[in-house]
């Protein structure tokens, strides 16, 4: 792969894990504009868009919101801050689960498979 080659939608597409529509999704939303265009108006990305929407993938995969890549490649925030956000988050949602968890194993412990009677 060369730094200044440029690459069609489906090699995009194929380079950062994505699908073409996902491709054209994220430059449709300004989060990776293409790098330009062929002689056909076709859409084209340099080896620094594709890695840019790899992290993009990345961090979907990790449930981030839109806005925040967006900030986020738009210099508005850090990586270190985005991903430490998004761990107490997921912490947040660990101890929720497990709460439930909880809740769920007592009942079944304590019988609640039995029909329950009419009030």
């Amino acid at each position: 792969m060369n730094d200044h080659e440029l690459y069609p939608v489906g090699d995009t597409a194929r380079r950062s894990g994505l699908s073409v529509s996902a491709v054209r999704f994220y430059a449709d939303a300004g989060l990776v504009e293409p790098t330009g265009l062929n002689g056909a108006g076709h859409r084209m990305y340099d080896i620094g868009a594709i890695a840019r929407l790899e992290l993009v993938r990345t961090l979907r995969e990790l449930d981030t919101g839109l806005d925040e890549i967006r900030r986020l490649l738009e210099g508005g925030t850090t990586l270190h801050a985005l991903l430490t956000t998004h761990l107490g988050i997921v912490e947040r949602r660990e101890r929720i689960l497990r709460a439930r968890r909880a809740v769920l194993r007592t009942l079944i412990e304590q019988g609640a498979a039995r029909p329950l009677k009419p009030a």
